[in-house]
């Protein structure tokens, strides 16, 4: 009998064809505003009926296409949060974005009572523990599966065998080979003919064991000669929970079981573990099963990282069959590319994928902005919808900041980091949000959030061609019933660390006078001055000197700051 063999099926799938209506839009949380990426957002028409869907992208944006004039309606899914539907609206040509607001409700598996569901049931009824984590299961496949339709990306495969001993221990023989150019990692055979015929199949005189795709665990073939139940992370992944599936009873044909491990706190899935049952009593074919891990990509598209499946080998001995050992088919991702030709994952490199909101973290920066790792120097500039990609990292903590060269050109240091653990043949996701001249002058005055109803009030003194001039003397007035005193700082963050700049403070009759000298940048800056307040500015180019300029400010309220720009003779 030759070897047993797995049959895994890598085809080209057709791009999807669009029609000729298309809904463009944002999908964001409500209340905050911020982008929500890696979401599957499904078109229904007025009948239900399912028209198109698509994932938002990493800044939250989507396209999708109707078919045909009416009523229409779009559920908006992603793993580890409860599912948003819209009401129903009519699409029309030349309409504006849709901006869909999901409210954040969070699917918590954590402290999920496993032991209500134990029992193994067929499509277990809504609201039941099993359901639950199914729901979050059946998300990450549908979009491992829309990954895959779509040709959203290509990969590099290596494809290998080995041959072990008897226990499955020791390797005698090991080959490998590069598939490079796939659209997939893998497919499985159509499950329909697997239902009928099995998950192990004698043709001639070979063995062919099969493994299950998304497609196959979604389908209703399979979810209705399955039946579903809960289990514990085993030892040491207590912060795991299994749904674990197995043939019904009457099932005689060779079947797979197993479970689709997901973390509890995120609700990802992270890998299917199944075995064949129904193939013999005889202790000569032992446990043959196989493993498939699962990972997300930079527009939050689930994919099949690797797999592998373990098979006994069979040779004759006398009038019997004898298992001499196992062969093991695998398969690893090493290299993905998406459709501009970027590699997004690498398996001996980290990635780190993400998207720049602007200050509010409702949308992509309004000015020029990049995405610096420090200590490295390396930097990109953001897309025009904010994302961004950083490949071929070395394994370990990364230091991500996002600078804007407008504020460095002023000397002003941007004051937030993020740092990032990363992981060869990972991609970790992150958020980051430019940090505007609010925050950095909110730091300068002791850190958000600063008091209500007042305002930071920070100006720029340059020559007439904007080059910054220091070393000016400053002068600001108010009235003393406002019973403003301002904070000894008097310029924000600079490259060197805490200004040396201080303000000099007195009472003139009804008005208060604050006064300094400016650094390098020709910057100053007064904290939380009570909204309301008008500021009489005067630069000079000494303490003693007359007046360059004298100009009158009134803070209104509502801005947390204001910037002002001072130009003085050259």
């Amino acid at each position: 009998m030759r070897a047993a063999r797995l049959v895994l099926l890598v085809m080209a799938l057709a791009p999807l064809r669009g029609a000729a209506q298309p809904i463009v839009g944002i999908v964001v949380e409500e209340g905050t505003g911020a982008p929500i990426h890696g979401a599957m957002v499904i078109l229904f028409d007025s009948t239900g009926t399912l028209v198109a869907s698509t994932l938002s992208n990493a800044a939250g944006r989507f396209l999708v296409r109707v078919q045909r004039p009416g009523l229409h309606y779009i559920t908006v899914e992603r793993v580890g949060y409860a599912d948003w539907t819209t009401d129903r609206f009519e699409p029309q040509p030349g309409s504006e974005p849709l901006t869909i607001r999901v409210p954040v409700q969070a699917v918590r598996l954590q402290g999920l009572d496993v032991s209500a569901g134990r029992r193994c049931e067929v499509r277990p009824e809504e609201g039941k523990a099993t359901a639950r984590v199914w729901e979050e299961v059946r998300k990450a496949l549908a979009a491992e599966a829309f990954t895959r339709a779509a040709s959203l990306y290509r990969y590099t495969l290596i494809r290998y065998q080995r041959k072990l001993d008897r226990r499955g221990r020791k390797t005698f023989e090991h080959t490998a080979a590069v598939l490079e150019n796939l659209p997939a990692a893998f497919r499985s055979f159509p499950i329909q003919h697997l239902v009928a015929g099995g998950f192990v199949q004698v043709i001639e005189d070979s063995a062919e064991f099969y493994a299950p795709d998304a497609e196959a665990l979604l389908s209703d073939a399979f979810l209705d000669t399955h039946c579903f139940g809960l289990r514990e992370g085993e030892d040491g992944e207590e912060d795991r929970i299994g749904l674990v599936f197995r043939p019904l009873e009457d099932r005689e044909v060779p079947e797979i079981g197993g479970v689709l491990w997901l973390n509890a706190g995120t609700s990802e899935l992270e890998r299917l573990e199944f075995a064949y049952l129904n193939l013999t009593r005889s202790l000569q074919v032992a446990e043959p099963g196989g493993e498939v891990a699962f990972t997300r990509l930079p527009d939050g598209a689930w994919i099949v990282r690797d797999w592998h499946i373990r098979m006994p080998h069979f040779e004759p001995s006398g009038r019997f069959m004898r298992r001499t050992g196992y062969i093991e088919d695998g398969g690893i991702v090493w290299a993905i590319t998406d459709s501009a030709g970027r590699q997004v994952l690498h398996a001996e490199t980290a990635s780190i994928s993400g998207v720049v909101t602007d200050s509010a973290g409702t949308g992509p920066p309004t000015d020029l902005v990049v995405v610096e790792l420090a200590a490295t120097g390396r930097q990109t500039v953001p897309s025009a919808d904010g994302s961004f990609l950083l490949t071929g990292l070395d394994e370990g903590r990364h230091v991500l900041r996002v600078r804007s060269p407008l504020h460095s050109s002023w000397g002003i240091v941007q004051p937030d980091e993020v740092a990032i653990e990363g992981q060869p043949g990972e991609i970790v996701h992150v958020r980051l949000r430019a940090p505007g001249i609010t925050d950095a002058l909110a730091a300068a005055c002791g850190g958000a959030p600063r008091p209500g109803g007042t305002v930071a009030f920070m100006g720029r003194i340059t020559t007439p061609n904007g080059a910054a001039v220091g070393d000016m003397a400053v002068s600001v007035r108010w009235p003393h019933a406002s019973f403003y005193f301002p904070a000894p700082v008097a310029a924000p963050f600079g490259p060197e660390g805490t200004p040396d700049r201080e303000w000099t403070y007195v009472r003139d009759g009804l008005f208060a006078t604050a006064t300094t000298t400016t650094d390098w940048r020709g910057l100053f800056l007064l904290c939380d001055i009570p909204a309301g307040t008008r500021l009489r500015v005067g630069v000079a180019a000494s303490p003693a000197g007359d007046p360059l300029l004298t100009k009158t400010y009134y803070l209104p309220p509502g801005p947390p700051a204001v910037v002002a720009r001072l130009v003085v003779p050259s």
